[in-house]
């Protein structure tokens, strides 16, 4: 998989060997990081998006939080210009990409404001400007 500057969301099953970047930390630390905005490696994969998402009471309200930090610090994150790959468990597309959860789905627009696009089986990628 060729990755470029931006968010990634990729089914972990669909990743290959050498394609997980080796810089690995949690989606609270990611989000924490970036509205703090601490340093961040060029390559990041975070963990546990969808386990963060599913365990909401609400997780429409938690992806408009994770969207609001990503567009707050839109310009610090473009002057870093990372790769980030969310790595998640299933990731599927129902006339866009979804968390299925049980019988309901949680929406990836709602952070990545329409932006994911397809690029592969299982891998969804999105600019740094999710306001756009």
């Amino acid at each position: 998989m060729n990755f470029d500057i931006g968010y990634h969301v990729v089914d972990e099953e669909a990743l290959e060997d050498g394609d997980r970047f080796e810089e690995k930390m949690s989606v609270v630390e990611f989000l924490r990081r970036v509205d703090d905005m601490s340093d961040l490696p060029y390559d990041i994969a975070v963990y546990g998006l969808d386990s963060y998402l599913r365990g909401a009471e609400d997780p429409e309200e938690i992806s408009e939080f994770i969207h609001d930090i990503l567009a707050e610090r839109v310009n610090f994150l473009m002057t870093n210009n990372p790769r980030v790959q969310f790595v998640v468990d299933n990731v599927e597309y129902w006339d866009e990409p979804v968390l299925p959860d049980g019988a309901d789905r949680i929406e990836l627009n709602t952070i990545f404001r329409g932006s994911l696009e397809q690029v592969g089986p299982g891998w969804y990628s999105s600019n740094l400007n999710v306001t756009s």
